[in-house]
């Protein structure tokens, strides 16, 4: 009996041993909240001594350089074209050939007119005992009917020649028309476009207090909408400045030779035009404001100083300063250091 009674026991005593370590175990791994120091995240950059570049920059249309409507002066049946949407097409290549028959016809025709009516003034001016070259004979050419003939054969050899109509330059075409050979095309139809983008022209509005800086000849940065960059240069300048946005334009011309800047697409440009040196170059976004004064935060050993600054120069990204207490390779809170104070312990994350 003792034996069944102690075994109870021994069990109840064991649980109560377990519980306590339990309960010693998990306070040991509480922390003490009191104690722990929450420290702000801010994000530094280091700053250097760069010269502070001066950019004019704009927005723009990307232009052709050349560009034609084409349109046949005269109409007539199609044997040959090329007019097709995006084909490439090479300065003389033909662009359009009629059917040269009823011109050939035409022109033939008005040469045995032109050839009667010259017989017939060469024996009217030797029946006058004269020359071509003797005062009276522009009236005989008029009398004999020679004068219209003349005109009549020169425009039947013009006709002749428009029956064939060739690409001036080298460069696209762009059409919404579809022209099948065989097909009467009217004279004056507008068939489509001829568009040269080898090279290409944008023009950029700038405001009448910065187009003064610009000159031709000037080196251009140009970034396309998927974020590819092109050289140009300033080709001509504007002599007027438009009343009502005070703007005047500058031309860029851009090599395009792999065709990467379409007709119609916006770009931005931008002009180098000076530079300042200072001793310390830093972003603009260190720049803070408070009771009307303009400050940074600069890091030592863990914790923010605050340092009223004066700018000397400044664009929408940099800010040149020159301060005894800051120099070239100092770190200066750049983002989340808006509602930090002086001396106070930070976190610093580090961009580049």
């Amino acid at each position: 009996m003792r034996k069944m009674l102690r075994t109870p026991y021994f069990f109840f005593v064991l649980i109560l041993f377990n519980a306590g370590c339990i309960s010693d175990r998990q306070n040991a791994e509480q922390p003490d909240l009191e104690s722990i120091e929450i420290l702000p995240e801010v994000v530094f950059s280091i700053v250097g001594d760069e010269p502070l570049l001066f950019y004019i920059e704009s927005r723009g249309v990307v232009e052709p350089v050349q560009k034609i409507q084409i349109t046949p002066r005269i109409g007539g049946f199609v044997d040959e074209n090329n007019i097709v949407e995006g084909e490439k097409i090479e300065k003389g290549e033909v662009l359009l050939q009629f059917s040269k028959e009823e011109w050939e016809f035409n022109k033939q025709e008005a040469y045995n007119t032109y050839t009667a009516k010259k017989n017939e003034y060469e024996i009217e001016m030797r029946l006058r005992n004269g020359s071509s070259g003797t005062d009276g004979s522009e009236l005989v050419k008029i009398t004999t009917g020679l004068a219209d003939a003349e005109v009549a054969y020169e425009r039947a050899k013009l006709n002749l020649s428009y029956t064939t109509v060739k690409a001036p330059f080298s460069g696209y075409i762009s059409t919404k028309e579809i022209i099948t050979n065989g097909a009467y095309v009217g004279a004056g139809k507008e068939l489509g476009i001829l568009v040269n983008t080898i090279r290409v022209k944008v023009r950029f509005d700038v405001l009448q207090s910065e187009i003064v800086q610009l000159k031709t000849g000037m080196n251009v940065e140009l970034e396309g909408p998927s974020g590819k960059t092109h050289e140009g240069k300033i080709i001509a300048i504007s002599p007027e400045i438009d009343q009502e946005s005070k703007t005047g334009q500058a031309i860029v011309e851009v090599n395009n030779s792999e065709g990467k800047l379409k007709t119609g697409m916006t770009v931005e440009g931008r002009v180098f035009v000076r530079s300042v040196e200072g001793k310390v170059k830093m972003p603009r976004a260190a720049l803070l404001e408070r009771d009307g004064r303009t400050l940074v935060f600069k890091l030592n050993s863990g914790e923010v100083e605050w340092i009223y600054v004066t700018p000397e120069a400044m664009t929408t990204d940099w800010v040149l300063i020159n301060h005894p207490e800051i120099n070239p390779g100092d770190t200066l809170a750049v983002d989340k250091h808006f509602s930090i104070s002086h001396q106070q312990k930070v976190l610093p994350l580090l961009v580049e």
